[in-house]
């Protein structure tokens, strides 16, 4: 049971999403979410949902109704069966521990945070771009007055700490294009935020791109000085120093790395050049070494390193998607998910049989395909990762669309645009809809007022 308040309010029973129709329920039922487990007066809820406007004089009745049509919406709690609890003059509605996605939010951001402080950037990732998903708009879409707002206000930043430390993480794990996007749209909504300038310099010179590090610390100056009359501060002031004292090397082969978790780091790094500014020689250092792959996957999977294995798959993906051959890389990938499935890591089995099904696609098995995708949405959707379920959508929705089934794709496409946070992911989910000339249109169950 999910209650939904990062945007529409909604209810994620067991079977469907619902949401409430009507606007005064719909007004109530945020008010008592916003105190949940606490009474609210009659008189504060008869505020609120007539909020602007005179209220009728059967309005307590009218309230009695609303509880009522709620009641039989709510899936039941507890021996008595009530999560709405009445006595005289006031209502409180009943929510356990992890039953507000506002709640699982905090909880993820707090997790991830811990994780980054610890070194481990890939899980600091899983946490925090699930959390990130969570997020659908306006927390309670306005449907709470002035005097609950500072509710809205906290939840806004909460998401503003969340983004903040997922672009640390997509910088720990070398996803530095996804990183310099987010950067970028966090600078864009508050330029005088300097941390996050200072996370899309450090976004570009890890990614290799020093001349746009230099020209992002401009654009973070031109604001600072603008709008507040004073310069960078002392962590910007100081990235801006190392950028113009450091010469950057020429791309160069790496070296041997003395370890799996070394190898594997290589490995990922060169990955993130794919899209960089040494693309073209990230290219050239797989390229010519991409023989080496298999039995590097093969010998971490023998070892029972099932985490490098699926890591270092997952970079080797990034490679195939560029044009470039991994030999024997469809079964390569089938051994791997076996392993992660083996070994119960959920998020490693998630990630290669998202990876089996682009291959498969690629290769026009697109029954094969469809299984690998299916099986990874059910694994998503058990760990509730919407993030992740809504881009094994994307690329069950291109195979559908690779075979000739328009209006298949297109609900897969719609599906995982109610899933995805705004990115590079879902643009492309809309993008691939108008090739299709289909429009966006999610669907919803509604209840009836």
């Amino acid at each position: 049971m999910l209650f939904r308040v990062l945007g529409p309010v909604e209810i994620d029973g067991t079977d469907a999403v619902s949401y409430i129709r009507a606007d005064k329920p719909r007004a109530l039922l945020a008010l008592l979410l916003v105190k949940a487990n606490s009474w609210v007066g009659v008189g504060e809820i008869v505020d609120t949902v007539w909020s602007g406007r005179t209220p009728p004089v059967s309005a307590e009745r009218n309230i009695g109704t609303y509880i009522w049509q709620l009641r039989r919406t709510l899936p039941p709690l507890g021996v008595d069966g009530q999560r709405i609890e009445s006595r005289s003059k006031a209502y409180r509605i009943r929510v356990e521990a992890g039953e507000l996605d506002s709640d699982r939010m905090q909880t993820l951001l707090t997790a991830g945070g811990d994780a980054l402080a610890a070194g481990d950037a890939p899980t600091a990732l899983r946490h925090l771009e699930t959390a990130q998903s969570l997020w659908r708009g306006t927390p309670y879409e306005g449907l709470v007055t002035d005097q609950h707002q500072p509710e809205v206000t906290r939840l806004t930043e909460l998401r503003w700490s969340v983004r903040e430390r997922l672009a640390d993480a997509l910088i720990g794990t070398s996803r530095f294009a996804d990183a310099v996007a987010l950067c970028k749209s966090l600078t864009t909504e508050d330029p005088l935020r300097e941390t996050n300038w200072a996370r899309l310099v450090v976004a570009y010179r890890d990614a290799g791109r020093r001349a746009d590090a230099l020209a992002a610390y401009q654009k973070a100056r031109a604001a600072l000085v603008d709008v507040l009359g004073t310069e960078p501060g002392q962590e910007l002031r100081k990235l801006q120093q190392e950028l113009l004292t450091d010469v950057p090397e020429p791309p160069k082969e790496p070296k041997e790395p003395t370890g799996p978790d070394a190898y594997v780091r290589t490995v990922l790094e060169a990955a993130g050049a794919l899209d960089g500014e040494h693309a073209a020689a990230a290219r050239h250092w797989f390229t010519t070494r991409h023989v080496e792959f298999t039995s590097a996957v093969r010998k971490l999977l023998a070892e029972k390193d099932v985490a490098n294995a699926w890591l270092l798959t997952s970079a080797l993906h990034q490679f195939v998607e560029t044009g470039g051959d991994v030999p024997d890389w469809a079964p390569l990938v089938s051994e791997v998910a076996a392993a992660a499935r083996a070994g119960k890591d959920w998020y490693g089995e998630l990630i290669t049989r998202n990876i089996l099904g682009s291959a498969l696609t690629r290769s026009g098995r697109l029954t094969a395909a469809r299984a690998e995708f299916t099986a990874a949405l059910g694994i998503a959707s058990v760990h509730d990762d919407r993030d992740a379920e809504g881009t094994v959508l994307v690329n069950l929705a291109m195979a559908e669309a690779s075979g000739g089934a328009r209006q298949q794709a297109a609900e897969y496409f719609r599906r995982a645009l109610r899933l995805l946070p705004e990115g590079p992911i879902a643009a492309e989910a809309r993008h691939a809809l108008a090739e299709l000339g289909e429009p966006e249109d999610p669907a919803r169950a509604t209840v009836a007022s």
